[in-house]
């Protein structure tokens, strides 16, 4: 049933004007995706549905309106169309005769997920499930709608990062509702930033909830798979538990707290994830530690709950830790002073050894003077002389050699072993080891290292090498096939410098179109979420909308519409009139 109202389909604001909205930019020549409800369907007699705001293998989101609250909220339908699908302009599903069974189970889960959530209503960061109800042959769930923006575009607005104490005030209750979710038996599996919504309060709302079926491979639905972010049990057959929303919380904090997405999961081994300490100086190690604890492969070695993580994430380090590190200084600080003093003893015993040289040769020439010279042979005297004259260079050479090193020992100290640069940033590692070697980078695509991360080197590491040595080392330029980001709502600046990040070659072109607002982009080449190959230099195109004029005829009843002609030019002034004349 289709509700004719003056409210915007895209926005659910009062528009009482033709053409685009000046708030959104939704017209309602926009065209519907057959699939799912033509815009102003309305349901179980309160609810207008409005635009589709996203999709997946489960079903649509809508945004839609609540004619007996006189508020805005979100509609979401189960419509997973591998199982069932639609005829345009029906409101009925029609599900696929050799998938019923299969439909009612995956239709069950869904109804029985929600209401569970429904009853959790008084958590405060979790979208509300307002209304539970069937129709169409389906079932439909109300939220309510948010005042605010994802994460990923809070964090995009925040210069990409986070400080760890904005990251801490913000999550603290967030970490508590999680872990209440799962009290309540429920698994999120889809927890990244582009799920969790920054309130106009700061707060932060977990979205995004679906049944297990769309958040695994390998099941009769397409998946939905949020990448950096999805367990790597998500991708096989493993059992998938609180752990599993471990792995995404921990990735989401890694992201906040770096600017940095993590590696696929698939795509993980033991280097390519580095630290988030080492992308960020700020980052306390013990908050690095415990990202990395969660970020685990293997999970059984992952962190298991969320209240795991949250002890260990806000339990300060032991102060006795340090102890043995200090012990250790003062170790070798005492060697360092003995064998300072043993150089001193040396020195003393040396110089003692050559003045008694010289107090005997004084005697012994005393002596011989006060003797009258012959009671020693010349040849005695001469080699005490002989013997004090070499001793005083001695203690002269033992003296330099206390304080400049022989070349043996200068080619020892120069020495160092070759680090292993494998999985380690190139810009942090190249400030840290600048004075020591020389880097010379080559640039090139990885589908296992993320970008910036070094994964050759033309120096074995662990080999003993001299300072200043020149090294090679590949560079990864992030991975050779990346997948479209949206452009909804994106103006042309803004959506080519995220492609030029992601290596994205693009061109930008216009084209008459009322599908957004005069100027943004609305279309591309590919479609959002393909890849694309920027090895090979793909290039994508972007299409920015030029909007049609506000031409207008008048009607029989004198309100007047929009016209244009069968190709779609618009129809200006007198020519009107010319047009329906011919």
């Amino acid at each position: 049933m289709i509700k004719e109202t003056s409210l915007c389909m895209g926005c659910m604001n009062d528009k009482t004007y033709d053409g685009p909205c000046k708030l959104c930019g939704y017209s309602d020549n926009t065209p519907n995706i057959p699939t799912y409800l033509a815009p102003k369907t309305f349901l179980a007699d309160r609810y207008i549905v409005g635009k589709v705001i996203s999709y997946n293998g489960e079903g649509a989101v809508y945004i839609g309106y609540d004619t007996a609250a006189g508020a805005k909220v979100t509609i979401k339908e189960f419509m997973p169309d591998t199982l069932s699908s639609r005829r345009k302009g029906e409101t009925d599903i029609t599900v696929d005769p050799s998938a019923a069974a299969l439909y009612k189970t995956y239709l069950s889960e869904f109804i029985d997920l929600n209401r569970t959530l429904m009853k959790l209503r008084g958590m405060s960061h979790v979208q509300t499930v307002l209304d539970v109800f069937c129709e169409n042959n389906t079932a439909y769930v109300v939220f309510e709608y948010i005042n605010g923006i994802s994460l990923k575009t809070y964090l995009a607005n925040s210069s990409g990062v986070i400080t760890w104490e904005q990251a801490k005030e913000l999550f603290s209750p967030f970490f508590t509702t999680l872990s209440l979710i799962h009290s309540a038996g429920i698994i999120h599996r889809g927890i990244s930033p582009s799920t969790i919504f920054v309130t106009d309060k700061l707060e932060l709302k977990l979205t995004g909830f679906a049944i297990c079926a769309a958040r695994t491979t390998g099941t009769e639905i397409p998946c939905e798979m949020f990448a950096g972010f999805a367990a790597p049990e998500q991708y096989t057959n493993e059992i998938n538990g609180t752990w599993t929303d471990v792995y995404g919380i921990s990735a989401v904090l890694y992201r906040c707290l770096t600017g940095c997405i993590p590696t696929e999961a698939i795509a993980r081994n033991g280097t390519s994830l580095m630290e988030p300490m080492m992308i960020n100086r700020n980052i306390p190690a013990n908050i690095s530690s415990v990202i990395m604890a969660g970020l685990n492969i293997s999970p059984e070695d992952r962190v298991r709950t969320i209240t795991e993580f949250v002890d260990r994430l806000f339990t300060q380090p032991k102060a006795a830790e340090p102890a043995p590190a200090e012990k250790a200084k003062l170790t070798r600080r005492e060697q360092k002073q003995r064998r300072e003093r043993n150089k001193t003893i040396a020195v003393m015993v040396i110089a003692g050894i050559v003045l008694a040289a010289f107090i005997v040769v004084f005697v012994l020439t005393l002596n011989g003077t006060l003797t009258g010279g012959n009671s020693t042979p010349p040849e005695s005297t001469s080699t005490v002389e002989a013997t004090a004259e070499t001793r005083e260079p001695e203690t002269s050479q033992a003296e330099t050699t206390s304080s400049q090193p022989e070349p043996d020992q200068i080619i020892t100290s120069d020495t160092i072993k070759m680090p292993d640069f494998s999985g380690r940033s190139y810009d942090y590692e190249t400030e840290r080891y600048g004075s020591t070697f020389t880097f010379v980078p080559k640039y090139e695509y990885s589908d296992t290292y993320a970008n910036g991360l070094m994964y050759d080197q033309s120096i074995e590491a662990g080999k003993e090498v001299t300072a200043g040595i020149t090294v090679v080392v590949k560079v990864s330029k992030g991975p050779s096939r990346v997948a479209l980001p949206d452009y909804t709502s994106q103006t042309p600046d803004k959506y080519i410098a995220e492609l030029s990040k992601l290596n994205i070659k693009y061109s930008v072109t216009t084209e008459r179109s009322n599908e957004a607002k005069d100027g943004y982009v609305f279309k591309c080449s590919v479609e959002i979420g393909d890849l694309v190959d920027v090895e090979n230099g793909q290039e994508v195109t972007v299409y920015c909308a030029e909007n049609y004029p506000p031409t207008v005829e008048a009607t029989m009843d004198g309100t007047a519409e929009p016209w244009f002609t069968s190709e779609g030019i618009p129809v200006i002034g007198d020519e009107t009139q010319e047009v329906e004349e011919n």
